[in-house]
């Protein structure tokens, strides 16, 4: 064959039968010979299209037609591939050249209505697909492009219809039974959608779109059952699309899985954490597990969201007051610093006038002398390293944990720290046995109510008379109570008590100032206590 040159009819029967390349040889050999054979470059321009290549497509085509200026077909094939690459105005030219020479050429009206579409001109749009359909009656293409259209233009009835319509021309077209499905679904009629979206269902069940609306339909319909089906098998195609998340923590939540449906919400703001509706309906599924200081983390998460909303501020402030709050959630503990991070110091030394670190630093050396790299310390909830600075002398060791990694990253840059860990203070504390000569918690404590179990964790990471630095804020009305800034107050006795219970021995008291809030002084607890044997 390299030495026999074939005429256009074997070349368009070699491009035909899908051998590609072997077509494109032949077709440049041939048009070596008649360079301005409209139909040798536009079977070129349709064979470059194919694979891809419109720029190449779109010279072949703009020159077929310098040499066939009467052929509608090489003007819609141009309007294509300008269409392809993005070329929109282009692409509408050539389309409209091409019902210039055909005024009844529907399927370039149907493909100028698909630039329009693309440009989001849907009147313009919509005119072209009726101009298509007036054409050609049965034009199935042109039938799901107006539903499109229409359905962009809010047009919902006349979707509907003309969805209706093309199935009676294609009764198994999938798409426009979907669509169809889809909008009844938006309109209420959830009987009907049912219907539409199960027979998509029979021959596409891995359609992810289809499996959330059924889940939706069924949901409205008050078929709970049904609806988490659909959604957990949409979850099966995609795990992380948060929308189907929420919808099957509403369905548990409907159902009575308080514990199932705060999985699935929680799941939702892993990956999507700024997700207002999921904070929302965590608050109220902790508030329905009598969780209160839970709610309160995730209604104040919605109030940051969406700060203009009363509801959820009223609600953030009544249960700021709730007596039976015991600790701040970690996730809301992490938020908030994580927000705080980048503006952290300068609120605390420059507005609040800080002074814990350098506080804890000389109760310390009152009750010990210091000797340089002698101790393995653990800076519990680190933070940014206000309170390593100060003690970084004085460790062979120096470890840092916190929940936020925002906070933690403005502390690497101190470079002080020989570990950094993103972790719960409690599980890091009972992973860490014995590890820890001095523990400080310099404006920890404030962030749980019930101390017990941090105590406890903290006496497992310390190894035999160990020290604890930490302080707190002072209340005098209870064991704790939590004020509306979020942050608890600890009574004198409830603490030594807690001491006591833990087998701690006070070494250093005192009554400090820790900060300043809202202009007025700040009084704490500053404690040294060391670990004892039973």
């Amino acid at each position: 064959m390299k030495n026999v040159t074939l005429d256009l009819e074997a070349i368009q029967e070699l491009h035909r039968a899908g051998e590609l390349e072997t077509a494109k040889t032949e077709y440049l050999k041939l048009l070596k010979k008649n360079s301005k054979s409209a139909d040798l470059l536009h079977g070129l321009g349709i064979l470059e299209a194919q694979i891809g290549n419109f720029s190449q497509a779109t010279d072949y085509f703009k020159n077929a037609a310098e040499h066939d200026k009467q052929n509608p077909i090489i003007y819609l094939n141009l309007g294509n591939a300008f269409k392809a690459l993005g070329f929109f105005d282009k692409a509408a030219v050539a389309f409209q050249q091409a019902i210039t020479l055909d005024p009844n050429y529907a399927a370039a009206l149907n493909n100028l209505g698909t630039v329009y579409y693309a440009q989001n001109n849907f009147i313009d749009a919509v005119n072209c697909y009726r101009f298509s359909i007036e054409k050609q009656s049965d034009y199935v293409e042109a039938y799901y492009n107006l539903g499109l259209a229409l359905t962009k233009q809010n047009n919902i009835d006349a979707a509907l219809e003309t969805y209706q319509t093309l199935l009676k021309f294609a009764p198994e077209h999938a798409a426009a039974e979907f669509q169809l499905g889809r909008l009844l679904l938006e309109t209420n009629d959830f009987k009907n959608a049912e219907i539409h979206l199960l027979n998509v269902e029979k021959n596409y069940p891995h359609h992810f779109e289809t499996q959330t609306n059924l889940g939706t339909c069924y949901l409205k319909l008050g078929a709970l059952s049904s609806a988490k089906e659909h959604y957990l098998k949409a979850l099966t195609l995609d795990p992380g699309d948060t929308q189907v998340l929420f919808n099957l923590g509403v369905v548990c939540m409907q159902q009575g899985y308080i514990d199932r449906a705060i999985q699935y919400y929680q799941r939702a703001l892993q990956i999507q954490p700024d997700y207002f509706a999921a904070h929302n309906n965590l608050g109220v599924a902790f508030l329905e597990k009598q969780h209160v200081s839970f709610a309160l983390n995730h209604f104040r998460e919605a109030l940051r969201l969406e700060p203009e909303n009363e509801a959820i501020r009223y609600t953030v402030q009544m249960l700021a007051q709730d007596t039976r709050l015991t600790t701040s959630p970690p996730e809301y503990i992490k938020n908030l610093f994580d927000t705080y991070a980048d503006h952290y110091e300068l609120h605390l030394l420059q507005g609040l006038d800080y002074k814990i670190p350098e506080l804890l630093l000389n109760a310390f050396q009152k009750i010990k002398k210091l000797t340089p790299h002698s101790m393995d310390i653990l800076d519990l909830g680190c933070g940014t390293g206000l309170c390593g600075v100060p003690f970084k002398p004085y460790a062979k060791s120096l470890t840092g944990v916190d929940l936020s990694p925002k906070m933690l990253e403005v502390a690497a840059q101190k470079s002080i720290y020989d570990l950094l860990a993103t972790q719960d203070l409690q599980s890091f504390n009972e992973a860490n046995r014995g590890r820890y000569d001095l523990i400080i918690a310099g404006d920890v404590l404030v962030y749980s109510g019930d101390l017990s179990a941090l105590f406890m964790s903290i006496k497992t990471a310390l190894r035999p008379s160990g020290l604890l630095i930490c302080n707190t804020e002072i209340t005098t009305e209870k064991d704790y109570t939590m004020n509306q800034s979020g942050r608890f107050s600890h009574q004198k006795e409830y603490l030594e008590q807690l001491a006591k219970q833990h087998h701690f021995k006070t070494l250093h008291y005192e009554k400090i100032m820790t900060r300043q809030q809202n202009n007025e002084p700040v009084y704490g607890h500053l404690y040294v206590w060391q670990a004892v044997s039973f």
